[in-house]
């Protein structure tokens, strides 16, 4: 191949180069670039925003952007890019690098850089870039400065980081951009695609998928035994309709009980969900009464840690079907690995135990086994609805209404999921996102944003300690139309801490300090400041009126760590209590 001489302005190729990977990234379907502002990384921004078909979205600070360029791909299996400056402002890009690496959602991470001769000499703004996010990247790459002479590789180049983004194993990758001044010029000879509209070339990811043979074993060993599924999260961009209805009908032809965590999708009334597993099983009798031959799970695991000390303590066959490249089995109690698409499993899984159980008859069906599952997840709804009727706002409450309101939920990965995890109502059709590769507080307004971005309509359901963390991405919503509504529960402080031994174990005045952390922020106020409309909601009937107003929208719930911690506690026993009698009956 006869390469081009460079006989353009080193602005004009840094231009042409930017808007090469650009139109090429547009070819492979990427919709999204969330920018964080500044000077040396001015020719891949202007490239985004001069191409217009690329939705550009510009956050005041890093993390912001990064984490709403995770939201965004979270959704839909798309990497999204995220774009900053040199130095510092690369750092505060990694959270989000290392929550995408964990949860395995694509992004493309663009960070503008000095170039060679600007660097160990002291030049301002700038830090050692290279491989800056270590393993957390499924791939790093540093061109150099643009020239003409490499034009004919920079589609390949825009081709390769998309494809090494989604698969086989998706994450996010890293470009390392040098730019050298001046910064702005003009797009000139453009390297041309092969095609009109198509990419510079296409990926085939061969999706690890099992062999009949071993699905037909797979069947054998579920089919006609006492067993429970628990569906967790598949992974980012799944089809989670159709995950989740496999999930269920496979539920229902084994007979079996299936734990329903919110983010896997399958909290639909009826049939065999039980969504209050984490109550349930608390009881020592129904703990023990409840003890399957197998469990079958199904993804990312829930957030609940009952349910996984339950596990951990019984003597069941555990089978795991989780995505390539991931591995969930933290207390190692794990008998069998199934490293495959998910749904594509679960799918096929279904019609060979329906073939399985059609041949062992009436020996197939533990109908009073699933029975009991239903009679506990039943009283254990309406242990919750008589216990919280008495009481006042409190975050069991929030995540209830924030559940049945809501058709898309981001939740915090605090106490907002295990409220809605524990205590939220079975109801159809809502869909629960959360940070839990790392299941760290940073980033989760951001987050919200870049979902909004996908699917429209969001409400994030966070703690005073995660809003004020994420603040500054407030300013992104005040002059948008995004229909985001966030419901702060807001206790002055880290309300999961009072949940573990330091509560008991450490002096109150020390606990306070080091763990409850009371911030003192006027959390209404700052939503003011940024120009948000805010309700304060002092009762159900209020919080109800507030979720079904459109957004943005900022909604403060005023509770107290102490109450919040009493009103869990009688939860607890309350779904004990009634449970134990379901099941004693």
């Amino acid at each position: 191949m006869t390469h081009t001489i460079d006989r353009h302005p080193t602005a004009d190729t840094q231009a042409t180069f930017c808007a090469t990977l650009v139109d090429e990234w547009v070819r492979l379907g990427v919709k999204f670039a969330f920018v964080a502002p500044g000077s040396r990384s001015t020719p891949m921004a202007l490239a985004l925003v001069n191409d217009g078909r690329i939705s550009t979205e510009v956050f005041l600070d890093e993390r912001g952007a990064a984490f709403a360029a995770l939201g965004s791909a979270l959704v839909s299996g798309i990497p999204a890019v995220a774009l900053c400056t040199s130095g510092t402002a690369a750092a505060h890009f990694h959270a989000a690098v290392v929550e995408a690496h964990l949860s395995a959602v694509p992004m493309i991470v663009c960070t503008a850089d000095r170039p060679p001769e600007l660097r160990d000499v002291g030049a301002a703004q700038t830090i050692n870039q290279t491989a800056l996010y270590g393993a957390s990247v499924r791939w790093f790459h540093d061109p150099g400065v643009a020239s003409f002479e490499a034009a004919h590789t920079w589609r390949a180049l825009a081709n390769h980081l998309v494809a090494r983004s989604i698969g086989p194993i998706p994450g996010p990758v890293h470009l390392n951009l040098p730019f050298r001044e001046p910064l702005i010029g003009n797009v000139v000879d453009m390297p041309a695609s092969r095609s009109h509209d198509g990419p510079w070339s296409g990926h085939m990811h061969a999706k690890s998928l099992l062999t009949d043979w071993e699905i037909d074993d797979l069947a054998h060993r579920l089919a006609g035994r006492r067993g429970v599924i628990i569906a967790g999260d598949p992974g980012c961009g799944y089809a989670i309709t159709a995950y989740a209805g496999a999930a269920t009908v496979l539920a229902s032809v084994l007979n079996w009980p299936l734990l329903a965590c919110p983010r896997s999708g399958t909290r639909t009334e009826g049939g065999n969900i039980v969504s209050h597993f984490d109550g349930i099983v608390r009881s020592p009798f129904a703990a023990k009464e409840l003890a399957p031959e197998v469990v079958l799970r199904l993804g990312a695991p829930p957030a609940s840690k009952v349910l996984g000390q339950w596990l951990r303590t019984m003597n069941s066959e555990q089978i795991v079907v989780h995505s390539p490249g991931t591995y969930h089995d933290p207390d190692h109690t794990v008998e069998v690995h199934i490293e495959a698409d998910v749904a594509n499993t679960v799918d096929r899984l279904t019609t060979a135990v329906s073939r399985v159980m059609a041949d062992k008859g009436d020996r197939a069906n533990p109908t009073s086994w699933s029975a009991k599952w239903r009679d506990a997840e039943a009283a254990a709804e309406v242990a919750i609805v008589e216990t919280l009727a008495g009481e006042s706002l409190l975050d069991p409450h929030i995540a209830r209404e924030v559940a049945a309101s809501a058709r898309i939920v981001v939740a915090s990965s605090s106490m907002p999921i295990r409220d809605i995890e524990w205590y939220a109502p079975t109801g159809d059709g809502l869909l629960v996102y959360a940070n839990r590769g790392a299941n760290g507080i940073d980033g989760v307004i951001a987050t919200a944003i870049g979902v909004a971005s996908e699917l429209g309509a969001v409400t994030a359901f966070i703690g005073d300690v995660a809003f004020v963390h994420d603040v500054s991405s407030l300013a992104m919503l005040a002059k948008r139309t995004l229909d985001i509504r966030i419901v702060v529960s807001n206790n002055d402080g880290g309300a999961i801490f009072s949940y573990l031994p330091q509560a008991s174990m450490v002096a109150a005045d020390t606990f306070e300090k080091l763990f409850g952390t009371p911030h003192g922020t006027d959390v209404a106020g700052v939503a003011r400041g940024f120009g948000l409309r805010v309700v304060t909601p002092k009762s159900v009937g209020a919080l109800r009126e507030a979720l079904a107003t459109p957004g943005p929208l900022v909604i403060v719930v005023d509770t107290d760590r102490t109450d919040d911690h009493a009103v869990h506690g009688r939860l607890n026993t309350a779904i004990s209590d009634a449970v134990d009698r379901a099941l004693r009956r």
